[in-house]
């Protein structure tokens, strides 16, 4: 694996489905024990809480985003990040302007990585 990335890239998945929200895009890479996504979502779009068993940290790059952990909620600007421990219950909702966000996957997620594969099987055909 080469040491260096660009997000341009690397596959956009546009198809929503059990890991990726009706509005979301998602651009992402699996390095190691860590797993990167790039998630673009439309204003007003509002992710199901839920949980999963890798520890998740979303740092915002653009636009407002509401981010709920175990019922503790804030929202979120450019510059800040939040962090979802392992398994705990956790949602986003966007405002009013579209959110681009990196969320940090430790260890990478297996519904998201299956996915991925399933991304790169689509485009060599």
């Amino acid at each position: 694996m080469p040491p260096f990335f660009n997000w341009a890239d690397i596959l956009k998945d546009q198809k929503a489905g059990p890991t990726l929200p009706l509005g979301m895009t998602r651009r992402g890479i699996v390095l190691g024990d860590v797993m990167l996504a790039l998630h673009e979502a439309v204003p007003k779009l509002k992710g199901t809480p839920h949980r999963h068993p890798s520890a998740q940290i979303t740092y915002m790059l653009r636009g407002r985003m509401r981010f709920s952990v175990e019922g503790e909620e804030r929202v979120l600007s450019p510059g800040e990040f939040a962090y979802a421990p392992p398994n705990a219950l956790h949602g986003i909702e966007s405002l009013d302007e579209e959110v681009l966000a990196l969320d940090i996957f430790s260890p990478p997620r297996g519904d998201i990585t299956e996915r991925l594969k399933e991304l790169e099987k689509e485009e060599s055909r």
